[in-house]
């Protein structure tokens, strides 16, 4: 009988303070991609960090690798690396030295530590920065070197704490293929990598939705948050009147709101600068954002909130 993936992930009644509201539960199981989506202050940074065994939570606790031990264990943080485009290292200290250096502590033989520096280096292109200084690597190099410092410790778990570069997808992707987990945390849509299937919403208090990419993906494709502004400026009133418009702000003569049609939001936009005789003078699109994106999901019941956190996980 094929026996279920594992789980190398879970939040379990998580509270980030006194008096707050309880995070939703949530597992990622051996083999996928996940993401904690949050704007700047939300909640995501703080989760990512007790996954990645940095510190505790307040109430609650996080469980990881194999054995489920607690993230901030010794077992629990020798399961789980962690990726930044800052390193932290001593002055001078060079990129070869840097992964040498977590694959030595790990406790290998030096001919055993040489080997795996040299298999990392390669894995993860980095044959020419060798003899670079950590801290004068671009974003992508840094990001590479942080995965191969991760890496040494033949690891389960990665959590992600930065917008990704294309260089490191393939790598992470691999990595998740062979019956490991990848955790991204993310302040847009636009950082989430492909391969990500399921998707924590975060607010302030913790996760609040869980969806999957096709949830999400039908909810936002072809929308955008939209920023136009007028001369002479238009009144709010008139903006109100086009049909599924959301989130509608009016600050220092400029109109932001999201809409989930962009073509049929910047089309009533023209026309409608035509007909009151009005010139477009700023259109800008951007990604809808985390906190709007909540909005446009309906709240959660939480009478309805599944106690199995597989719930929805079918197709891993």
């Amino acid at each position: 009988m094929k026996q279920p993936p594992k789980v190398l992930l879970k939040y379990l009644g998580i509270s980030l303070g006194k008096g707050l509201p309880l995070s939703i539960d949530f597992a990622v199981l051996a083999g996928a991609m996940a993401a904690l989506l949050g704007e700047k202050d939300s909640a995501a940074h703080t989760l990512a960090r007790y996954a990645a065994g940095f510190s505790s939570p307040p109430a609650g606790k996080v469980v990881t690798g194999a054995e489920m031990a607690l993230a901030t264990s010794r077992q629990g943080r020798s399961s789980t690396g962690y990726i930044s485009d800052t390193i932290e290292a001593p002055p001078g200290m060079t990129v070869k030295g840097c992964i040498s250096l977590a694959v030595t502590g790990f406790g290998k033989s030096r001919s055993e530590a040489a080997h795996l520096t040299n298999e990392l280096i390669g894995w993860l292109d980095l044959a020419s920065l060798t003899g670079t200084q950590v801290d004068k690597l671009e974003s992508s190099e840094a990001q590479r070197t942080s995965m191969a410092i991760a890496m040494a410790t033949n690891p389960k778990l990665l959590i992600v704490e930065c917008p990704v570069h294309d260089s490191l997808h393939a790598k992470l992707k691999e990595f998740s293929e062979v019956g490991n987990t990848v955790l991204f945390r993310a302040s847009s849509l636009g950082q989430i990598p492909y391969g990500v299937e399921r998707i924590a919403l975060c607010d302030k208090n913790g996760i609040c939705r869980i969806v999957r990419h096709s949830e999400l993906a039908a909810i936002s494709l072809g929308g955008a948050e939209i920023t136009v502004s007028f001369y002479p400026s238009l009144p709010r009133k008139q903006l109100e009147n086009i049909e599924g418009i959301k989130n509608l702000v009016h600050t220092n003569g400029l109109y932001k709101f999201t809409h989930a049609d962009t073509v049929h939001a910047i089309t009533k936009l023209m026309l409608m600068a035509r007909a009151n005789s009005r010139a477009v003078i700023e259109l800008q699109l951007s990604p809808i954002p985390p906190g709007s994106l909540l909005k446009m999901f309906n709240p959660p019941d939480e009478s309805q909130i599944p106690v199995d956190l597989f719930h929805g996980e079918e197709g891993f």
